[in-house]
């Protein structure tokens, strides 16, 4: 499998949930997070019930992953900058 079929298959997703989870549990709503993350509300919900992502992050992950939801309540905008730099460090230690 390629690095960017990874990614698009389990790292996006994965850090999609974890940030659909930290936003709505500070208190964004579903709609709200769709239009950031630009999926469909479906789709937050889906990741809220588990139905996607099924791989899971460390705690290191998840911290950066915190760092972005946070400076994304702030701005009410996603920093998709960081959210590439993320994905990318997580390939490289997912593939080594």
């Amino acid at each position: 499998m390629m690095q960017c079929e990874v990614s698009s298959r389990k790292i996006l997703p994965a850090i999609r949930r974890e940030l659909v989870i930290q936003l709505v549990k500070t208190g964004k709503k579903q709609n709200e997070v769709a239009r950031l993350l630009h999926v469909t509300p479906a789709a937050v919900t889906q990741y809220i019930k588990g139905k996607r992502a099924k791989t899971e992050l460390t705690d290191s992950e998840k911290k950066q992953v915190s760092k972005i939801a946070s400076k994304c309540m702030k701005k009410n905008v996603l920093d998709e900058e960081q959210l590439c730099s993320l994905c990318k460090k997580m390939q490289k230690s997912r593939l080594n």
